[in-house]
């Protein structure tokens, strides 16, 4: 039983209830979970989670098809970590949300650390058992067969993956990459057009490789972890044999998989890695990258969970967006590291879609508030699954990727 890997996470939980009920905060509040927020089932939160595991380990509870309805019941959003770092809500009131993130890294340098429950690792866990016992949900079963006959979870042809960049000229060998992923590759692909366009226009030698294979981050979160595994592997060793030296992605789940998961399954990376907006905004305070077309817009931005709580990027977006002529940038409460989810994650969107607009529709309303005409993101799901909520909600609110907005002002 794989769960035996985090039997000290089980154990550990103190059932303290902060993953469920809200907790002050500067930035207003928090609804932790998303998922009890909308079903208000114990078994649906971190605590819930981590009592199945706890009786799991102990033999009380076997694996069941109700069980693995459970722990796919879940975004992987991270928010219940992040309010179960000790000391972290007071250090929230203290200075901020820079302090909080801050004082972590500060602490790791003496070896110390603030690290809280490993929830989300727990549910991933179980998730892995469920696919060894053969109780992973159909929709999931179907991207993991996907992936592992065409290298993407779309059942798109491995030879379309690089359909997009046709006429641009391209090359396919250079020091820096852009790893596209399968999302912007086959279904957003407006955004891998839009950041293939800027880093030309920034003057940044580039490549895109035809053997990119899935990142492995969809397989992670549904439990495929062997298959994952593969493609991490072929990646690396893709990269390794380019000799590639920065790898840059528009994908917040691309990001944080190569930079968190891989690792761990291919040791550590030759190659920097970096999330394009990290990118966008090294080159606009280099003076490399020119912004000259005003966008007249009232613009608030979604943090992506897992390129924020989980990776802790938060500035570099918005550094990004406050650089662009014309653009007035208002936040949306809560924001940063207690920024609600937009619902689509953990594979959520293909297991219960409705239960993830509705996740998505409760945000709604915050954003109105900011009176944003666009609602600006860094990650081509967040961006695909926020049009769908909108559209539900009759909300005229323009949906955009922020390699889309800093394009048109580049006018490439």
């Amino acid at each position: 039983m794989r769960l035996e890997e985090c039997k000290q996470e089980a154990w550990i939980c103190n059932h303290c209830s902060m993953c469920t009920q809200a907790v002050n905060d500067e930035s207003g509040f928090y609804r932790i979970c998303p998922v009890y927020e909308q079903l208000r089932f114990e078994d649906s939160s971190a605590r819930g989670h981590n009592t199945i595991a706890f009786y799991l380990l102990n033999g009380t509870l076997e694996y069941s098809g109700e069980i693995a309805d459970c722990v796919y019941k879940c975004t992987t959003c991270a928010a219940c970590e992040e309010v179960c770092k000790p000391m972290g809500n007071m250090l929230a009131q203290i200075g901020g949300t820079p302090l909080k993130i801050a004082i972590p890294s500060i602490m790791g340098a003496f070896g110390a650390s603030l690290d809280p429950v490993r929830s989300v690792e727990v549910v991933e866990t179980m998730r892995a058992d469920c696919v060894d016992l053969g109780l992973q949900p159909e929709a999931l079963k179907k991207v993991a067969a996907s992936v592992e006959l065409n290298y993407n979870p779309y059942d798109e042809p491995h030879a379309d993956r690089l359909k997009w960049t046709q006429g641009l000229d391209i090359p396919r060998t250079a020091d820096t990459v852009l790893f596209v992923g399968c999302n912007a590759a086959y279904r957003n692909q407006e955004i891998a057009l839009s950041s293939a366009k800027i880093l030309r226009g920034a003057g940044v030698e580039y490549a895109v490789l035809p053997g990119e294979w899935c990142c492995g981050s969809p397989l992670l979160r549904a439990g495929n972890v062997d298959t994952a595994e593969v493609m991490i592997r072929h990646n690396v060793e893709l990269l390794k044999e380019k000799k590639v030296r920065r790898l840059v992605t528009a994908c917040a789940e691309g990001y944080m998989a190569i930079s968190r998961d891989w690792p761990k399954f291919a040791g550590a990376l030759p190659f920097e890695v970096l999330h394009i907006s990290q990118l966008l905004a090294r080159l606009i305070s280099e003076g490399k990258l020119k912004l000259k077309h005003r966008i007249d817009s009232r613009v608030t931005y979604h943090d992506p969970c897992h390129l924020g709580r989980v990776m802790g990027v938060y500035d570099e977006p918005r550094a990004v967006l406050s650089a662009i002529p014309g653009v007035k940038l208002v936040e949306t409460y809560p924001t940063k590291h207690a920024a609600w989810c937009c619902g689509a994650g953990g594979g959520l969107r293909d297991t219960n879609p409705e239960l993830a607009l509705a996740i998505g529709a409760a945000k709604v309303p915050l954003i109105k508030e900011t009176g944003a005409t666009v609602l600006a993101s860094s990650c081509p799901f967040c961006k695909a699954h926020f049009i769908d909520v909108l559209r539900e909600a009759k909300e005229p609110i323009e949906v955009k990727d922020i390699t889309e907005l800093v394009a048109e002002s580049m006018g490439v």
